[in-house]
């Protein structure tokens, strides 16, 4: 089984805060017993999780990750912990001495909790790609030379973005999200790089900023008025609340999600309803998605119309 190990790091700073929920990230980390984690972060609020196989938190100051990335990369502009959002698909320079021994390394966020990763990450689906998916939450690499310095690739003159590339981010003191989706990921497809392009196996919740009341799904095609999540056994569900239907993800992502949370004490199962709650239990009033129903349907249409007319018929969508 090829070795994948999924780097975190993650800064205070002395102002900053885990999510409320972090536990329960924490143990789906745990979950995925044959990946090893490893949490980069000056905060000690996690000590219990230490003595976990497969989770290795590694304690340091933002100050001293900050001088690891101006001796590795050069003149990079970072004042605060957020930027480092556009340094995780350097992660294999920064921390090489941790990943040299794994073929492959992965990066992502804490606002999540994982599914079983193993489904999908088969040495034989590992076998076919460089690189997978397209968003900050959750990307894996191949462990080479080669594929680590993909960053440093220049546009062709034809990209619409042809300016976003890693020598103009490493000047940007703000985060400009070079490791998802316009940044690396899109470089990568203009290069004709072997990446694994999927919004549709994982469950990206709706920021509430951008209208949505309650927790809707932008990725998967079926949300549905009466709904849940379910994470179960390192497993994670969609759950058709009317029919018992339910599909499994790689993970959930709570994007800028507040959530009402329950302690974790051991539970191997935790209810994440549509309310934005923890539970131990779900009732039909926790999974009514309400007029967010109507609005992520009439947003799907467009979506669907779009594709079909701008892209290839007959192709696959991740492979595009």
């Amino acid at each position: 089984m090829y070795r994948i190990a999924h780097i975190l790091a993650y800064f205070l700073n002395g102002t900053g805060k885990w999510p409320d929920y972090i536990d329960w990230y924490m143990a789906s980390c745990r979950a995925n017993s044959t990946i090893d984690f490893f949490i980069f972060t000056d905060d000690h609020s996690l000590a219990k999780w230490e003595e976990t196989p497969n989770i290795h938190i590694v304690y340091m100051t933002f100050g001293e990750v900050t001088d690891r990335i101006h001796e590795r990369l050069g003149p990079v502009k970072i004042t605060k912990p957020y930027k480092l959002c556009d340094m995780k698909p350097v992660y294999g320079h920064i921390f090489r001495e941790w990943i040299k021994d794994y073929d492959f390394w992965a990066f992502g966020d804490c606002d999540l909790i994982f599914g079983d990763l193993r489904k999908t990450f088969t040495d034989a689906f590992l076998d076919r790609y460089d690189w997978f998916q397209i968003l900050g939450n959750l990307e894996i690499i191949r462990n080479t030379d080669e594929v680590n310095q993909y960053y440093r690739l220049q546009r062709p003159e034809w990209s619409k973005h042809r300016d976003f590339i890693w020598d103009n981010i490493m000047r940007e003191e703000e985060n400009q999200a070079f490791d998802e989706q316009n940044g690396l990921p899109m470089i990568l497809r203009e290069n004709e790089k072997k990446i694994y392009w999927n919004r549709e196996n994982f469950v990206n919740i709706y920021q509430p900023e951008k209208g949505y009341q309650k927790m809707i799904d932008n990725t998967v095609q079926h949300n549905t008025l009466f709904q849940y999540w379910k994470w179960e056994n390192g497993s994670i569900y969609h759950v058709n609340a009317l029919t018992g239907k339910k599909k499994e993800y790689l993970y959930i992502h709570f994007s800028n999600r507040k959530l009402k949370t329950i302690p974790y004490e051991g539970q191997d199962e935790v209810f994440i309803t549509v309310n934005s709650e923890l539970k131990n239990s779900i009732h039909r009033k926790d999974t009514f998605a309400g007029g967010d129903f109507v609005k992520v349907y009439t947003k799907k249409i467009r979506e669907y119309i779009k594709w079909h007319l701008t892209h290839l018929h007959g192709k696959d969508r991740s492979e595009l």
